[in-house]
């Protein structure tokens, strides 16, 4: 990975330091109009991410959506963006009161204190980061691999809030052992599931909203080893702001498949599709989700960002 200059870091990081300051003072009304400002900027000025997100609207929905449907939708992802943003501060101090006043376990997460290993299956949907922060705060022993930011100080700080409350951050390199060995002493693993994983990181095509695209199998593979639990649980705002946590989904490895990790990473990637489908405002539609392409497809049915996997993406043979 490429770390910023320090000409770029350092404004970077001086501006997160000022963040830290001045956002955990505000209330919750404040943030939450912010947010929708920052938002509606994002969605003006930011034409790329923009072009991005409608286009990925458009390849999801095709005409089950208006245009001006499918830029409300966008605009909300935005705002939501910079909502999680401000709450990853806001949420680090005052930890216990905050979170406890908003942030709300529907009874549809009892399945997630059970005594036993799970992977708890989430996406850049909703509040990823204040989820796992307010699970831990509850006493479970759940951890996650997190890659480096490019920002080198800022990363620490990042990792520094999110441990806060007890949950523990894997640095991405060397993290297969440590994770098995989570699961196997029963701790939770929370994993973000809809990121491009190249072929020479793991990564295989499923099924993605009607295309292929790279998954990483290392958490289908963990769990067929350890027959661990698959929850899908995700964390969403209210207009005021509030978080209500759901699992929307529970199932175990089909150790009887042909091929159990690519059933079982198909499997997750289904449960995950349903509940953007479900209600798409919430998901990070800028991400370029569909930018790795197999050879064997047609790349006009792919958006305009997508390129073919190249020879440098498998692993040396």
């Amino acid at each position: 990975m490429k770390f910023r200059p320090w000409y770029r870091a350092w404004p970077e990081t001086a501006g997160f330091i000022f963040g830290i300051a001045w956002v955990p003072l505000m209330p919750r009304s404040v943030i939450m109009s912010l947010s929708r400002g920052i938002g509606r900027l994002g969605f003006k000025f930011a034409k790329e991410l923009r072009e991005v997100a409608l286009t990925n609207l458009t390849l999801a929905f095709g005409e089950d959506l208006t245009q001006e449907e499918k830029e409300a939708i966008a605009r909300k992802c935005f705002q939501h963006f910079a909502l999680l943003v401000l709450d990853i501060i806001w949420f680090s101090f005052r930890c216990k009161p905050r979170m406890e006043g908003w942030i709300q376990w529907d009874d549809s997460t009892a399945p997630m204190y059970k005594d036993e290993a799970q992977i708890q299956l989430t996406a850049h949907y909703g509040n990823w980061e204040t989820l796992g922060q307010s699970y831990a705060l509850r006493g479970q022993p759940i951890f996650s691999v997190a890659a480096p930011l490019k920002n080198r100080s800022a990363d620490k700080i990042f990792i520094h809030l999110r441990q806060k409350t007890g949950q523990t951050i894997i640095p991405q390199q060397g993290a297969a052992r440590r994770l098995l060995q989570g699961l196997k002493k029963k701790h939770k693993l929370a994993v973000l599931l809809d990121q491009n994983t190249k072929p020479k990181d793991g990564g295989v095509f499923v099924d993605f909203m009607g295309l292929p695209v790279p998954v990483s199998s290392a958490p289908a593979a963990l769990a067929v080893k350890t027959t661990a639990t698959i929850c899908t649980v995700m964390a969403v705002p209210d207009d005021k702001g509030v978080y209500t946590v759901r699992v929307y989904d529970t199932f175990k490895p089909d150790l009887e498949a042909e091929d159990p990790v690519q059933a079982l990473t198909q499997r997750m990637t289904d449960s995950v599709v349903k509940v953007i489908r479900d209600n798409p405002a919430y998901w990070c539609w800028m991400y370029k989700r569909w930018r790795l392409v197999p050879e064997t497809e047609d790349l006009t049915r792919y958006p305009f960002y997508a390129r073919y996997v190249e020879p440098g993406d498998f692993k040396a043979r």
